[in-house]
């Protein structure tokens, strides 16, 4: 069966590692560094069943210690998506790192479908920054 690109929508906030400085604060809290949208048409047949493909990627500076670093995806204000990194660069002298997710939140309701990537450290003995690159892409395909 053919599938059927619905909708597609992408923020690149910095295509360059040092592009932006954005401090990942400790949990509970957490920061929004991206967001994208998509639109299942409900009057388009093709719209349902849908799968949307999320992808993001995020380039981290590591300032203090072994920062655990939570990245979530949420839609709607519900978390649909949550994985941890875990960096330690008391063994392995990592100071920078960049992450790539990747995501297929299936049959999303109809409507403008917004997602947010936020970012928050699970470790309050350490030290990270948001420094790019940080791209964040939704595809919604049908069918």
């Amino acid at each position: 069966m053919a599938k059927t690109l619905l909708d597609y929508n992408a923020q690149v906030v910095t295509p360059i590692t040092n592009g932006v400085n954005i401090p990942v604060p400790i949990s509970p809290a957490g920061i929004e560094i991206a967001s994208t949208s998509v639109f299942i048409d409900p009057a388009d047949p093709a719209s349902f069943p849908n799968k949307v493909e999320l992808k993001a990627t995020i380039g981290f500076d590591i300032d203090l210690d072994s920062p655990n670093i939570l990245v979530r995806i949420w839609r709607a204000g519900t978390e649909i998506f949550y994985a941890l990194a875990e960096f330690d660069n008391l063994v392995s002298d990592i100071d920078d790192a960049v992450i790539s997710l990747h995501f297929v939140d299936a049959n999303a309701p109809a409507g403008t479908q917004i997602y947010q990537l936020i970012v928050e450290n699970q470790d309050d003995n350490s030290a990270a920054f948001v420094v790019g690159p940080i791209v964040f892409s939704a595809m919604a395909i049908g069918g």
